[in-house]
């Protein structure tokens, strides 16, 4: 419990702080947490659903009883620290319309009781051999961003988005080396230059929201 303070770096995170792209966790519905666990070489997405008290998992490589087993250990973990840290922070004076609307998941629900956990079953699956689990949890979060939370149509072509998201960051370092910019200026609205103040309006920079576009399955 000594580590359950609102300055400690999961409470500055909630507060707003401590991210360059950041903003408070009381001001939106869904929060995005990548998680890795590395010992396992392996990465998967957390969202935790704030109006459902609840962390949806979306695993690329479900499968396996040990797997299986450290995915929950650290998911576990995430449900019972959040809503400690949201209760150390404030977050709940904040979020008034919770229980004031009386949503079904905070009704006779204590403030630091653990977060129910949710594991999505459709979500896309790499190939056995693959090590395309940091892409999938991209993917993952690209699609969530763009309110697409059911993603059980999806198929998913890792070499295409391999190919996109190369293109992208070529674009986006090659932009950014030619005008000079610095990423810590991209949160206030501008993008700055180091060599001497603003260049460039944010809403100029090449926007890549509209990707990835669903693809449906096709089925025989």
């Amino acid at each position: 419990m000594r580590s359950i303070s609102p300055n400690r770096d999961v409470g500055q995170c909630i507060r707003g702080f401590k991210l360059l792209v950041n903003i408070p966790w009381d001001s939106v519905d869904n929060v995005i947490i990548p998680v890795n666990i590395s010992e396992k070489i392996h990465w998967f997405l957390v969202v935790f659903r704030i109006k459902l008290r609840c962390l949806h998992v979306y695993d690329s490589m479900k499968g396996g009883f040990v797997h299986t087993k450290k995915v929950n250990e650290v998911v576990g973990k995430l449900a019972t620290m959040i809503p400690l840290f949201l209760t150390s922070t404030g977050f709940y004076g904040k979020r008034l319309d919770l229980y004031a609307n009386k949503l079904p998941k905070y009704v006779h629900k204590s403030q630091s009781d653990p977060l129910d956990i949710k594991h999505m079953m459709h979500a896309p699956q790499q190939e056995d051999i693959s090590n395309d689990c940091g892409l999938y949890t991209c993917l993952f979060v690209e699609y969530i961003s763009n309110d697409v939370f059911d993603m059980r149509s999806i198929d998913i072509d890792a070499k295409y988005h391999r190919q996109r998201y190369a293109t992208i960051l070529w674009h986006y370092g090659k932009t950014k080396n030619e005008d000079g910019a610095i990423s810590e200026s991209e949160v206030i609205g501008t993008v700055a230059s180091k060599f001497g103040g603003p260049r460039i309006a944010k809403e100029h920079v090449p926007d890549t929201t509209n990707y990835p576009t669903p693809r449906q399955r096709t089925r025989n």
